[in-house]
């Protein structure tokens, strides 16, 4: 049978491991507060990242397109300085128009 001595100390013993499960929860309500910190600015980050991507993206479309435009001038240039040259062999050494 329980003495009254024991059931003040079984009492104390419960204060205290009440008392350490208090601070757990604590601890791990701090954890969770930060977690969801961290969470929301890798959220932030990772949208910062998506739109810096569009944004790359859309000047890499910009580069292609001025770079094909360039070609296509090139191609012109080129053209031109050789069909005269053309026109003129073609005509001395065969004859053609």
């Amino acid at each position: 049978m329980a003495t009254s001595e024991d059931v003040w100390q079984l009492l104390a013993e419960l204060a205290t491991a009440q008392k350490e499960t208090d601070l757990l929860l604590k601890e791990v309500s701090q954890q969770q507060k930060e977690t969801a910190q961290q969470q929301k600015e890798t959220d932030l980050l990772f949208k910062e990242i998506s739109q810096q991507q569009k944004a790359t993206d859309r000047q890499l479309k910009e580069l292609g397109k001025q770079i094909g435009g360039l070609g296509a001038k090139f191609g012109s240039f080129t053209e031109g300085l050789a069909l005269p040259s053309m026109e003129t062999i073609l005509g001395q050494q065969f004859g053609m128009e």
